[in-house]
């Protein structure tokens, strides 16, 4: 049977996980034209043991299952590319090991993209261990990627890559390009190129996911210096390859000031030198004037609340375009 959606489940150090996220998938409503595809990126731990223990007790899923052996570790971004190799469905989807799924997600995203010829269905998402409650600024109704694309760049919308139901034309497409290195805003990065791609975006409004927080994911650890060098990355790629400047300008200019609130709330990674060299290439000053008069007043009080010095500067820069 043709299969319609593809699950891609990296693992790596998991084991307290590993068995609620792989129960969530095996109970899916969907119960033919699915498949799962874990990708074991040499987990150390006993994550890929309890995966096999747990699916004895589903023998009907057995043939939709497939477990994919990295011979090295060679991280989420790669892992993720090895599922979208393996994947047979018409729609692919990915799923982190350490969070689960409604037992209905995946029928009821399937059955959105069919009944509104979407390329991209979106849910919602509730975390755990956190927060408890769904992140807002879903649009319930069908939305241009372009829209979708901007709202996901102000933050308006959530990017991660769980969430979205994406055609596999568009998923493997080779105009997607995602760097093994990126280890911060991976999703952001991959989900944009998808969206860019996309003729028609909908939204499933149910809370199909819940996110697990957990204090050792790459997320949630402590920041490197890799990390900072990871979002620049991304910045470049999304300016310079993929989007317009004058369709996205303001969104771009949000996601660089979110950038510059992460090197004033992780200091242990930049220096002052670095601040003032990014403030001067994403013209901080001229963005500021540009969100203010826009109304993203809400942005840049987030984004100076984290810094004496930085509320200063955008003081200084509001009252001077004030006129």
């Amino acid at each position: 049977m043709q299969k319609r959606v593809s699950v891609c489940i990296p693992v790596y150090g998991v084991e307290k996980y590993i068995e609620r996220c792989a129960r969530s998938l095996f109970e899916q409503t969907m119960t033919d034209g699915i498949e799962f595809i874990f990708v074991n990126d040499c987990t150390k731990d006993n994550s890929i043991e309890i995966l096999e223990k747990v699916l004895e007790e589903y023998p009907h899923r057995k043939e939709q299952v497939k477990i994919i052996h990295h011979e090295k570790n060679r991280g989420l971004v790669a892992a993720r590319n090895t599922g979208l190799e393996h994947a047979t469905g018409d729609y692919i989807i990915h799923c982190d090991s350490d969070d689960w799924v409604d037992p209905n997600m995946y029928e009821e995203m399937y059955n959105k993209a069919i009944e509104t010829d979407a390329d991209m269905v979106y849910c919602q998402i509730m975390s755990h261990g956190f927060k408890k409650q769904p992140h807002i600024g879903y649009q319930e109704n069908i939305v241009s990627a372009k829209n979708y694309i901007i709202s996901m760049l102000k933050c308006q919308s959530h990017t991660g890559l769980v969430l979205k139901l994406i055609k596999k034309s568009i998923a493997i497409s080779s105009q997607i390009h995602i760097p093994d290195c990126i280890c911060m805003h991976e999703d952001t990065l991959r989900t944009v190129q998808m969206a860019y791609q996309c003729k028609k975006v909908a939204f499933a409004s149910n809370v199909y996911y819940h996110y697990q927080f957990n204090n050792t994911s790459i997320s949630n650890s402590k920041w490197r210096r890799h990390d900072f060098e990871s979002i620049k990355q991304t910045i470049e790629i999304l300016e310079e390859k993929l989007l317009p400047k004058e369709d996205f300008a303001e969104a771009l200019a949000g996601f660089k000031m979110e950038f510059l609130r992460c090197m004033i709330f992780h200091p242990e990674i930049t220096n002052s030198a670095e601040f003032r060299e990014y403030q001067k290439k994403y013209e901080m000053a001229k963005n500021i004037r540009f969100l203010a008069s826009s109304g993203k007043l809400r942005l840049l009080l987030h984004v100076s609340l984290f810094s004496y010095h930085m509320a200063v500067f955008v003081t200084k820069c509001w009252k001077k375009y004030q006129h």
